[in-house]
């Protein structure tokens, strides 16, 4: 008994851990992010099913789930440096700045368009210009009748970024 109660609290906190954008609306198509933490890639296939077996109307989307994925592990190190400051006195100070060096090991990422040709690597690009690990962003398309032309990254973009914002990956 304890076991599919178990089951069951895994699958309510898995469904918390999905960051949505709000439902972006552009000529009948609608436009939605979800992003969420990822620690390697064989949950991939998992998060998808699930993702459909929760969400009825993600699983009647055109274009359910455009996807990219990025993971690794996050090595930090300090890195001390002088540097030289001029005050408005026009005096020369001396001071150490200590900064963070992030670098990542072992790292893997991947892509997949689900059908809307160069999505999910524009969606990786986000990831990697961003510099996010550790994180799969989907966008879901409703197909609305009407072509969109190129805008139709442009929406694809926004709402990951929005995504990744509520989520916490990207500043704001």
């Amino acid at each position: 008994m304890s076991l599919l109660r178990n089951l069951k609290h895994t699958k309510i906190m898995s469904r918390d851990l999905w960051n949505e954008s709000e439902v972006l609306v552009d000529r009948k198509s609608k436009f939605q992010a979800r992003c969420h933490p990822l620690l390697n890639q064989t949950e991939i296939p998992d998060l998808l099913k699930n993702l459909l077996a929760q969400d009825k109307h993600v699983a009647k989307a055109s274009h359910p789930h455009m996807y990219a994925w990025r993971t690794a592990t996050v090595v930090q190190a300090k890195n001390d440096s002088k540097a030289r400051k001029t005050s408005s006195k026009k005096k020369n100070n001396t001071s150490i700045q200590e900064d963070n060096i992030i670098s990542y090991k072992d790292l893997q990422q991947g892509s997949f368009d689900g059908g809307e040709s160069g999505a999910g690597q524009r969606l990786l690009t986000l990831l990697e210009r961003s510099n996010i690990v550790n994180v799969m962003v989907i966008v879901t398309r409703w197909y609305g009748g009407t072509p969109l032309g190129s805008v139709r990254f442009r929406h694809i973009s926004s709402t990951a970024v929005e995504s990744l914002k509520r989520g916490n990956f990207l500043s704001n």
